[in-house]
């Protein structure tokens, strides 16, 4: 392809996703106890889980120049002219900016797109994006893809608490005070690149019944859907909501199950249930 797709890694691609369709992946960094560590290289989402049960002080930062460098590098020696780089939510984090600063740097054009989304809402962009390029697609309309595909997307996720989101600055006051709120659990949503409150249930039942709700809400919307079900070490949890959302919608099967980066992990801690439904039909 004479145009490539790269994604950071908070769009939390599975692997075998990525390499099939060609996607170039720039890892963002957990920090744990000041030691930066590039995630899906040298921290995942399990070994992130573990220092937040651990009280272990974790943070997070964008990618380095380096590993943009890298990764664009790595797409112009495949043979690729162009470049389209998709980046997670500019009001969530500064990566878009450094990926612009990367674009600058570039030996081919390098358009970046701000998803204004995150997790496989950017995941399936990214996808949708690198079929377009596989098409013949010239990088305009390959962004175009992207962008069409993100801001159609809907990621709606709930928490056992918003403290990791509180900390990290990631939610306004009213979705905090939600939070410490006795047995109340917030089912959240990202929206034009921000995350909100979408309603607020009583314990775990009713929070998975709030994300099956909101799939079923986004599935009659779309043309070509995409569903992903994603947890924070909660796999079985996953696993058992992507089963049922296959066995009311069989047309959308596969459900993707997959992990949270582990760069969002930190931000929205163990516990995490998340669903997204992407619509295709832009490709």
């Amino acid at each position: 392809m004479t145009v490539a797709v790269i994604a950071d890694s908070a769009a939390s691609l599975p692997p075998h996703l990525a390499e099939r369709w060609g996607i170039g992946v720039v890892p963002l960094q957990v920090v744990v106890d000041g030691d930066a560590r590039a995630e899906g290289v040298e921290i995942g989402p399990a070994e992130v889980v573990d220092h937040l049960r651990a009280g272990t002080d974790v943070s997070t930062s964008q990618p380095t120049p380096a590993a943009f460098d890298q990764a664009i590098a790595t797409a112009v020696a495949a043979g690729a002219r162009r470049i389209v780089l998709l980046a997670m939510s500019g009001a969530l984090s500064g990566t878009c900016e450094a990926a612009r600063a990367a674009a600058g740097r570039a030996a081919v054009p390098v358009e970046v797109v701000d998803t204004r989304t995150v997790a496989m809402a950017s995941g399936f962009a990214a996808i949708a994006a690198a079929q377009a390029a596989a098409a013949g697609a010239e990088a305009a309309e390959v962004a175009a893809v992207a962008r069409a595909v993100s801001a159609g997307s809907r990621c709606v996720f709930t928490v056992e608490s918003v403290e990791h989101l509180r900390r990290g600055g990631r939610v306004g006051p009213a979705v905090a005070a939600v939070g410490r709120v006795l047995g109340i659990r917030p089912v959240l949503e990202v929206r034009d690149g921000e995350v909100v409150l979408a309603s607020r249930v009583r314990g775990l039942a009713r929070a998975r019944a709030a994300l099956h709700a909101a799939v079923d809400d986004a599935l009659a919307r779309c043309a070509r859907p995409a569903v992903a079900v994603m947890g924070v070490g909660a796999a079985e949890q996953a696993a058992s909501v992507a089963a049922e959302i296959e066995a009311r919608h069989p047309d959308v099967a596969p459900v993707t199950v997959a992990e949270v980066s582990a760069v969002l992990a930190v931000h929205v801690g163990p516990g995490t249930l998340a669903a997204v439904v992407a619509d295709l039909a832009a490709v």
